[in-house]
């Protein structure tokens, strides 16, 4: 079975923000519990962990919901370009892809699918030739040309055709955008 797609730093940052928060709550709770003191008795005993829960709770709604965000994504079958582009149109006109028409199909088709292969190996130990350490790091190993030598196109000034024209002057040459008398 090929491994899950799932936003993981989203996924993960969730999970530990959850785990945080109901760790320390369950420190300060058990203690309570045992000792058969109040509330704020044990939070004075254990300030740590109640800082922790405090932090767990100011932070752990942003990825929260970016992970609902994403799981909602997946589940209509969209990307976030597809989505915001969608909200211009009327759902008539609305144009989507990947929707397999069921949530649970997109879910599964999404979470399920293989990776990609790729061909960057940053893990990969150093073999001779390999130019992502090597000496010609950083290297030309092809003469630039004369107009390259310049800066190429971009860095050269745009000349007028004639002499009665001034050049490229930009947005500013065609005159006021909107002609429109006030």
């Amino acid at each position: 079975m090929p491994p899950l797609r799932i936003p993981d730093f989203i996924t993960a940052a969730t999970l530990l923000g959850l785990f945080i928060l109901g760790g320390s709550l369950a420190q300060i709770l058990v203690y309570m519990t045992r000792e058969n003191i109040s509330f704020t008795d044990s939070i004075n005993r254990w300030r740590v962990p109640f800082a922790m829960f405090i932090y767990s709770v100011l932070v752990t709604p942003y990825p929260a919901a970016l992970f609902g965000y994403h799981v909602f994504l997946m589940a209509q079958g969209l990307t976030t370009h597809e989505y915001l582009n969608s909200l211009k149109f009327q759902k008539k006109d609305r144009h989507r892809p990947f929707d397999q028409g069921s949530y649970i199909k997109n879910l599964l088709i999404v979470l399920l699918r293989q990776r990609p292969p790729t061909y960057l190996h940053f893990k990969r130990q150093y073999e001779e030739g390999d130019q992502r350490y090597g000496e010609r790091r950083g290297k030309r190993t092809t003469a630039l040309s004369e107009e390259q030598k310049g800066g190429g196109v971009e860095m050269q000034r745009v000349r007028a055709k004639s002499k009665k024209e001034r050049g490229f002057q930009g947005p500013s040459g065609r005159g006021p955008i909107n002609r429109t008398p006030r």
